[in-house]
């Protein structure tokens, strides 16, 4: 599975978009399994924090993020696209305050 290389803000935001309502959604097919959940209210807290233009430094993003492990503990990320996408949004996450806009 192709790596999704996020080069702007734009495409980072619009990732974030597309994984954050995937997670909505696994969280309410499954409720039982509270993984999906937790990446869902991570995911919304980055997508808040950065539209109040908070700039996160790479210790914060450790302490509170957990989406990336869950991503590379849970998922096979080489065949499944949902996990794949998580680890590349928390990897591009380090990089989001130096990304051009578009």
């Amino acid at each position: 599975m192709d790596y999704t290389e996020v080069k702007t803000k734009k495409e980072f935001l619009n990732l974030l978009s597309k994984v954050k309502r995937e997670a909505e959604k696994l969280a309410n097919k499954y409720p039982e399994i509270t993984m999906y959940l937790s990446i869902f209210n991570q995911l919304s807290d980055v997508n808040k924090l950065l539209e109040e233009g908070y700039s996160f430094t790479e210790d914060e993003i450790y302490n509170r993020y957990s989406f990336g492990a869950i991503a590379v503990k849970n998922f096979d990320c080489d065949e499944d696209l949902f996990g794949r996408e998580l680890q590349d949004l928390f990897g591009a996450l380090f990089e989001y305050e130096t990304m051009p806009q578009n």
